[in-house]
């Protein structure tokens, strides 16, 4: 279940942008709501016979004062004895626009009981990334200074995508998994969508479109590596995703919106 809430805490940071400064995109404040539920009947790990849930995620924030990510990614695993457990993960972030600061929040409760507390925040030095943690428990640590944190992750697959380019190799930051860990993704952008969006994604507007699939390894592994999961969805040129999906090799969780409302735009003053 921690592979889990950790891809969904990723995936949910996957549909925001910062660094605005450095590329000319322009991305859509918004929230939008995410029904949970399996893809396919393949057997589930660890004895579960079914999953569902919802994910609510909210992006604010403008290019003078960095972008703000609050979600909640609530999850019930029923297993074969009728009985089942909630996870529900409430995360919150913000990131400047230059890909310097990113701080970040983020709980989980199983059953309503606080089982996982993780806060903190990563500051880009000269030669490296200086991160410092408060929870679990305090910690200072390096990381390499390639990391990449994930809304400037998110830039980077926009600005892939727009130029035509198919596939993006990058070392990702993003406080989870208790905040020590950097995480190496490969990214493969399909042709631009062609076709109609969906009635339920025509709110998000006239966008242009890529399927995109972001393959997450364990780092300090090396040699031919099989990912330990991967997140596909498909990634609108303002920032928003649809039609996501979680894999985790025995099962799949899909993501339809279910709602979808664009927020005011806060304009810069400077």
């Amino acid at each position: 279940m921690s592979s889990i809430v950790r891809a969904a805490a990723i995936s949910m940071l996957l549909t925001a942008a910062a660094g605005q400064q450095a590329y000319a995109i322009t991305l859509a404040p918004h929230r939008a709501v995410y029904d949970l539920a399996l893809d396919t009947d393949k057997q589930i790990a660890d004895g579960a016979v079914n999953m569902k849930g919802r994910m609510v995620y909210e992006f604010t924030g403008s290019t003078c004062e960095g972008y703000t990510v609050n979600f909640r990614f609530v999850i019930e695993t029923q297993d074969a004895s009728n009985g089942s457990t909630i996870t529900d993960l409430r995360t919150s972030n913000h990131e400047s626009t230059d890909d310097k600061d990113f701080q970040f929040l983020s709980q989980t409760y199983t059953n309503q009981v606080l089982t996982e507390d993780v806060k903190g925040s990563a500051e880009r030095q000269d030669d490296t990334v200086a991160v410092s943690l408060n929870l679990p428990e305090k910690q200072d640590l390096k990381i390499v200074k390639e990391a990449t944190f994930p809304t400037a992750h998110l830039l980077k697959i926009i600005d892939a995508a727009e130029k035509g380019e198919k596939v993006l190799n990058l070392e990702v930051y993003d406080g989870s998994d208790g905040g020590t860990h950097v995480y190496k993704t490969s990214t493969i952008i399909g042709d631009e969508r062609k076709t109609p969006p969906d009635p339920n994604e025509a709110p998000i507007g006239n966008m242009r479109r890529w399927p995109v699939t972001v393959s997450y390894f364990n780092s300090t592994e090396t040699g031919d590596l099989t990912p330990d999961y991967s997140i596909s969805f498909d990634l609108w040129e303002n920032g928003v995703s649809t039609k996501m999906k979680l894999d985790y090799g025995d099962f799949v969780l899909k993501g339809d919106i279910g709602q979808f409302e664009a927020l005011p735009v806060t304009a810069c003053t400077q």
